[in-house]
C-alpha cells in the first residue's frame, strides 16, 4: 500500500501534533462528541506510529486502506467545530476544567461511610472505630468513617453531641461542623451548634476551637465554655455547670428555675413535641426539677402536678398547656 505525504500529514495532525493550544482543545472536544473522527484518530494514529517501517502489519494495512478510501471517496464537510473555534473554546475549557475537578477531587463528605440521624425525643450512643463514644441528641445528626486514618481522626455534626474520646498522642481527633472545627488529643466535651448561638462546652482534657468565618483559635480548659452568635459575631468564654449542661445525655430533661415559657424550648427538644401555652399567666408560672428517665406521659403527669396546669392533647405530638381551674 503507497502512503502519500498528505495521509502522513493527517496521521500527524490527528496522532496529536497539533499546531497550537486552541486546535488541540477543539480537537479534543471534537473527539468526544464525534464517534467517526474518533475512529479514524485511532487509524491515522497507528499508521503515523508505524511510518516510515516498510512494511505494516496485515490488520494495520486492511484499517489503512479502509480509511483512505472513504477519504478520497468523500468531499470535504463543513466543520461546525473547526470554523466556530473561537467561539466555542472559553465553553471547551469550562467544560475540561469541570470534567478535571469532578474527577480528580472526590467529595469533602466521602469520607464519612457511617451517617446518624437521631429521631425527635430520641439520644443515641455510637462507638467510634478508635474506641471512642459519641452520644447524639435528640434531631441531630453525626457522620464519621468505618475506619480512621493513620494520621488523623475526623468527625462531622450537626446539632448536639456529647464527646468522650480515647486519647491518641499520634492521631489527633477533629469535629467538623458548618461554622468551626474542634481539635483534641483525649478529652470528653459537648458541642451545640443548634440555631444562631453555638457552644463548645469542655468538660475534662483540653481542646482549640477553630471559628470557620474569622480563623481565631480558641483553647479551652475544663470547665470553661465557648459560645458565640453567628448573627451578631459575638464571642464568649465562660465557666459552667458540668451536670446542666450535659444532663440530657443521661436521658435527664433539667430544668432549673424556669418560666414556662423558657422551659419549652429544652421540653420540645428533649422529647421532639410541640408544647404550646394558651395564656401569659400560664407562660410566666416557674418551674424547676429533673425529669430523669420519665416517658412522655409520665413527664405530662410530673408536669401537671408541680406546676399545677392542665395539659390537652392537640395530636401525638403536639399539646396546649392551660390553666388548671380544679380547686
Amino acid at each position: 500500500m503507497k502512503i502519500s505525504k498528505e495521509d502522513i500529514k493527517c496521521a500527524r495532525k490527528l496522532s496529536g501534533n497539533l499546531d497550537t493550544d486552541q486546535e488541540r482543545s477543539m480537537f479534543e472536544i471534537s473527539l468526544m462528541l464525534e464517534d467517526s473522527l474518533r475512529e479514524k484518530h485511532e487509524d491515522y494514529k497507528r499508521i503515523w506510529d508505524c511510518y516510515p517501517s516498510p512494511s505494516l502489519p496485515l490488520q494495520k494495512e486492511k484499517n489503512a486502506k479502509r480509511i483512505f478510501k472513504g477519504i478520497s471517496a468523500e468531499k470535504e464537510k463543513p466543520n461546525f467545530f473547526k470554523d466556530n473555534y473561537k467561539l466555542l473554546l472559553p465553553i471547551a475549557a469550562v467544560l475540561l476544567v469541570g470534567l478535571f475537578l469532578f474527577m480528580g477531587y472526590p467529595s469533602s463528605d466521602s469520607r464519612y461511610t457511617n451517617h446518624i440521624i437521631t429521631a425527635e425525643g430520641e439520644r443515641t450512643r455510637v462507638n467510634l472505630p478508635d474506641g471512642s463514644q459519641v452520644t447524639v441528641n435528640s434531631g441531630s445528626e453525626l457522620k464519621y468513617p468505618e475506619t480512621f486514618s493513620e494520621e488523623d481522626r475526623e468527625v462531622w455534626i450537626s446539632g448536639e453531641a456529647y464527646f468522650d474520646i480515647k486519647k491518641d498522642e499520634g492521631r489527633p481527633f477533629r469535629v467538623k461542623s458548618d461554622g468551626f472545627t474542634v481539635q483534641v488529643l483525649g478529652t470528653k466535651f459537648n458541642i451545640n451548634e443548634r440555631g444562631n448561638k453555638k457552644a463548645v462546652s469542655l468538660e475534662s482534657g483540653e481542646v482549640q476551637v477553630t471559628l470557620k468565618d474569622s480563623g481565631d483559635r480558641i483553647r479551652l480548659d475544663p470547665k470553661e465554655k465557648l459560645v458565640w452568635n453567628i448573627a451578631t459575631g459575638e464571642v464568649v468564654k465562660r465557666n459552667f455547670d458540668v451536670s446542666k449542661t450535659t444532663a440530657w445525655k443521661d436521658n435527664i430533661l433539667l430544668l432549673d428555675n424556669l418560666t414556662l415559657r423558657e422551659a419549652l424550648g429544652p421540653i420540645n427538644q428533649f422529647y421532639g413535641t410541640e408544647f404550646v401555652i394558651a395564656d401569659s399567666l400560664t407562660a410566666n408560672k416557674k418551674i424547676s426539677g429533673a425529669f430523669e428517665d420519665q416517658d412522655l406521659d409520665r413527664f405530662i403527669e410530673t408536669m401537671e402536678f408541680i406546676a399545677d396546669v392542665k395539659i390537652i392533647p392537640l395530636s401525638p405530638r403536639e399539646f396546649s398547656i392551660t390553666p388548671n381551674h380544679e380547686d
